[in-house]
C-alpha cells in the first residue's frame, strides 16, 4: 500500500516513462509526415470523440470495479482484526481453572494466541502467491518484487516453526491449506478445553463463532485471490484504451493543421497529455483489480498481521513486543 499522501514524481515516471516516450516518438512521426512531406494523414475528429467518450466510460467501469474488489479485500482484513482482538480478549478472560496452575493456564493461553499468530501468516503467505493470471511485468510488482513459490515455501515453514511446537508444525507439512488446518486444530483443542472445564458453554460458543468469522473473511479473501476480474472486461477495456489512443493524433492533425504555419506542432505535446491521461487511467484499474499479488497497491497483510500480533502478545502482558511494520520508501506491505 502507498501511504503517502502524493505520489511522487520519480514513481510515476517509472510507471509512465515508456509510454510517454511511445506517444512522443508516434505522434511525432505522423505530424512530421504532414508538416515536411505533405501526406494527409488527418480524418474527422468527430468519430474519434466519440470513441473516446465511450473509452473513458468502460475504462470508469473497469476502475470502479476493481477498486470494489480491491475495499472487499482491506474490509476483509479489517474484519480480521476486529475478530482477533475479540478472540484474544475472550481466551485472556474466560481461560480459567482451579483444577491446574496458573502458569499452566497461562501457557495454555499462549499456546492458543501464538496459534492464531500464525494462522494469520499462514493466510497472508497463502494469498500472496503468484496467480496464473497475475501480470508480475508492471511496475507495481517490479518495485516490491513478488514473492516466488520456494520464498512462500519456506516462509510458511519459519512462521510455523516460530509460533507453533515443533511436532504440530511438521504436522501442516503436506496439507493444501495449512491456514484452514491450523485453525481446524484451534477448535479441537479449545473444543477439548470446554469438555475438561477450562471453558464454560457460553464462552466456547463465543470462540466458536468468531472462528466462523475467521473462516468467513479467509474464504472472502480467498474468493478474490482465486476469481480474477472478468477478462472480458479487463482486456477489451485495455484493447479500446490502446485503439482510441492509436488513432486520436490523426483527428488532432486535422484540427492542429487549420492553425497557421508551425502551430500545428502543438498537436504532440497535448496528444501526449491526452494519451497519457487514458493510458494511466487503465494502468490504475490494471494494478488495483488483484489486492494480493504482492504490489505497491496491494492490501498491506504483513503489516496488519503485526498489527494484530501486537495487540496479543501485549494481552499476554509480554514484554519483547515487536515493532510495528514501518513503510519503506512510502510503501507498507
Amino acid at each position: 500500500m502507498y501511504t503517502a499522501r502524493e505520489i511522487k514524481p520519480n514513481l510515476v515516471l517509472k510507471f509512465s516513462w515508456r509510454s510517454v516516450l511511445f506517444f512522443l516518438l508516434y505522434s511525432g512521426t505522423l505530424f512530421l509526415l504532414y508538416f515536411y512531406f505533405e501526406i494527409h494523414l488527418g480524418v474527422s475528429f468527430v468519430p474519434i470523440g466519440l470513441i473516446g467518450t465511450a473509452v473513458a466510460f468502460s475504462v470508469g467501469f473497469k476502475n470502479n470495479a476493481s477498486y470494489s474488489r480491491l475495499w472487499d479485500a482491506r474490509r476483509s482484513w479489517g474484519g480480521m482484526v476486529n475478530a482477533s482482538r475479540s478472540f484474544g480478549s475472550y481466551v485472556v478472560a474466560f481461560l480459567k481453572s482451579e483444577e491446574i496452575s496458573t502458569e499452566e493456564i497461562s501457557h495454555i493461553k499462549e499456546e492458543i494466541l501464538y496459534r492464531h499468530i500464525a494462522y494469520l501468516n499462514t493466510v497472508r503467505i497463502q494469498l500472496r502467491r503468484k496467480s496464473v493470471w497475475g501480470d508480475m511485468n508492471t511496475v507495481a510488482h517490479k518495485v516490491v518484487g513478488p514473492d516466488n513459490h520456494a520464498q512462500v515455501s519456506s516462509d510458511v515453514t519459519r512462521i510455523l516453526l516460530e509460533f507453533l511446537p515443533e511436532n504440530e508444525a511438521e504436522s501442516y507439512s503436506r496439507k493444501k491449506n495449512v491456514a484452514t488446518q491450523i485453525m481446524k486444530t484451534q477448535t479441537g483443542r479449545i473444543t477439548d478445553l470446554a469438555a475438561k472445564g477450562y471453558i464454560s458453554e457460553s464462552c466456547h460458543r463465543r470462540l466458536m463463532e468468531v472462528i466462523q468469522e475467521f473462516f468467513n473473511h479467509q474464504g472472502a479473501c480467498e474468493a478474490i485471490k482465486g476469481f480474477p476480474f472478468p477478462r472480458q472486461y479487463a482486456y477489451y477495456s485495455k484493447l479500446f484504451v490502446w485503439l482510441f489512443i492509436l488513432i486520436l493524433p490523426f483527428g488532432l492533425l486535422t484540427e492542429f493543421a487549420k492553425l497557421n504555419g508551425a502551430a500545428v506542432w502543438l498537436g504532440i505535446p497535448l496528444y501526449v497529455v491526452i494519451a497519457w491521461i487514458f493510458h494511466t487511467m487503465e494502468v490504475v484499474g490494471d494494478t488495483s483489480e488483484n489486492p494480493f499479488e504482492n504490489a505497491i497497491n496491494d492490501v498491506p497483510m504483513t503489516a496488519i498481521c503485526r498489527i494484530i500480533e501486537t495487540d496479543l502478545r501485549d494481552m499476554l502482558n509480554e514484554e519483547n513486543i515487536p515493532a510495528p511494520i514501518e513503510a519503506i520508501d512510502n510503501i507498507l506491505m
